[in-house]
């Protein structure tokens, strides 16, 4: 069949009236693993996944198994990636496999994504007045900025000022897409994104959750243009003004494009076609070293006032009360926890104490597997790993919460320890940890947070085994050369070495 015209799709109010409810169901609307609702399309990276599966060229696991959701996976990819059932897998890796077919799709996306294409194609939309357009941007409380975009294109808004409350309001149809963007291709990948993390919301206190909720659907504020950073300051705002002779660079304030002159100089000549005099690019490189040693002092300056912080906060957590042991705080999710080390500097003062007892931090930890011996229903997946080079590489790791003021949805306040762990023995080269015991029957009256601390350390180092450097401790994949983890605002991203990703 041809591709439908414009003029023969529905509209949105058709939709509505066809489907004979208010709400429209996107696709996208959905979690990462439930690879049964994935939508589909052409070349949507699944189909080219069952090729390489039932050509051989990606070795094909056969698993005796009567388990639907094993089934249905292996229906919809034409292989399986593993001699282990989906249901025999801990769920750190179930979780993994459900959202491959997602991956899949995400990688196909992105290779197929015109952003710019989509927004030449909305802007057009806008100028000549489509009715269409002009609705579903007032849903959305985003026709202001489309009116500055129109003007300047580079105030177009971010797309997830767009997207976001069409998920939120149930816009988000492919038939409402196509109207604002021209093709559902255009930005597939980043609905594909952020589908799930409308479906299943991150705490408002999390990365993920604060970068989202910047979006988010309000019918008493219009949506912003893009903010622009100041040439001169730097600042972010949208506020700026572009330079009205080159129209190439933005301004907070008519002092700061004063301050800023003698450097820009050269390139607003260039940029208006004409010649730049040697004197102007004397002053403008003279300007420019000037203005770097100001800000290399800045820097400076910043680098002692945050060691000065951390050292105050090392001070006031050594010389505490006891009563202070007691101190509880609430987790991103609302569960109430023990404080165990305070101040949002809390890693490091970890850090700092496990170093007094001949521990020495090798890296932050950001699991996104977690090794064996350790169960993820349980712990956090945040911590700190150490090593105890006196006792041939001994590891210890050391897992924590995040706590927050306000019932879990205000400022950070510290650290909720979950356990720490050692190396309990290694099986074909592979670590498998298990949980030491917090001492609480070595704790006295009269001990402090810190004390409690250094002493659950110092068990920990005390249990703790030598490990010889070939052990692969299965540390969130930092030895495997396929795998590298990239943080983002919305969590950290696993990717392979083909760029499928996963959070």
């Amino acid at each position: 069949m041809g591709k439908k015209s414009r003029r023969n799709r529905p509209t949105r109010q058709q939709e509505r009236k066809q489907n004979n409810v208010c709400v429209l169901s996107s696709p996208y609307l959905r979690s990462r693993s439930d690879f049964r609702r994935v939508p589909r399309w052409s070349n949507d990276g699944i189909e080219q996944q069952r090729q390489r599966y039932l050509s051989g060229e990606d070795e094909n696991h056969k698993c005796d198994t009567n388990d639907p959701d094993h089934i249905d996976y292996v229906e919809l990819l034409g292989g399986y990636p593993c001699d282990t059932p989906l249901n025999k897998l801990n769920p750190d890796t179930r979780s993994f496999f459900l959202g491959l077919p997602h991956q899949f799709q995400e990688k196909a996306a992105k290779e197929q994504s015109d952003l710019s294409s989509a927004k030449d194609h909305l802007i057009c939309a806008y100028k000549r007045g489509d009715t269409d357009v002009l609705q579903l941007l007032d849903d959305i409380n985003c026709r202001h900025a489309l009116y500055k975009a129109s003007t300047d294109s580079s105030r177009f808004p971010s797309f997830h000022t767009i997207l976001v409350p069409l998920f939120q309001r149930n816009l988000a149809s492919d038939c409402n897409i196509e109207i604002l963007f021209g093709k559902v291709s255009y930005v597939r990948h980043l609905l594909l994104d952020i589908g799930p993390h409308i479906f299943e919301p991150p705490p408002l206190n999390s990365p993920a959750g604060a970068f989202l909720s910047q979006f988010y659907y309000n019918p008493e504020v219009r949506a912003p243009p893009i903010p622009k950073s100041c040439a001169g300051c730097k600042s972010v705002s949208v506020d700026c003004q572009k330079c009205v002779a080159c129209k190439s660079v933005h301004y907070c304030s008519v002092a700061c494009q004063r301050e800023h002159w003698p450097i820009h100089r050269p390139q607003c000549l260039r940029a208006q076609g004409k010649d730049v005099p040697k004197k102007f690019l004397e002053k403008a490189v003279q300007a420019q070293k000037k203005r770097d040693k100001i800000e290399i002092e800045k820097k400076e300056q910043m680098e002692v006032q945050k060691y000065k912080e951390f050292h105050e906060a090392l001070m006031k957590f050594r010389e505490e009360p006891p009563a202070l042991c007691n101190s509880h705080a609430h987790d991103c999710m609302g569960k109430r926890l023990l404080i165990h080390v305070p101040s949002v500097n809390a890693n490091n003062i970890i850090a700092i104490v496990g170093g007094t007892i001949g521990l020495s931090k090798v890296e932050d930890l950001s699991m996104n597997f977690y090794p064996d011996g350790i169960d993820p229903d349980k712990y956090g997946y945040r911590g700190l790993h150490f090593r105890d080079d006196n006792n041939g590489g001994a590891r210890v790791i050391v897992l924590f919460e995040r706590l927050f003021e306000n019932e879990g949805e205000g400022l950070g306040v510290g650290l909720h320890i979950d356990g720490m762990f050692v190396v309990d023995e290694v099986l074909e080269n592979r670590a498998k940890w298990k949980l030491v015991k917090e001492p609480k029957h070595i704790y006295q009256p009269n001990h402090t947070r810190l004390s409690r601390l250094t002493t659950y350390l110092e068990q920990a180092k005390m249990i703790a085994k030598a490990v010889p450097e070939t052990v692969d401790l299965c540390l969130g994949y930092q030895g495997d050369p396929k795998f590298s983890t990239t943080p983002t605002a919305f969590g950290d991203y696993l990717s392979d070495v083909d760029g499928f990703t996963m959070t």
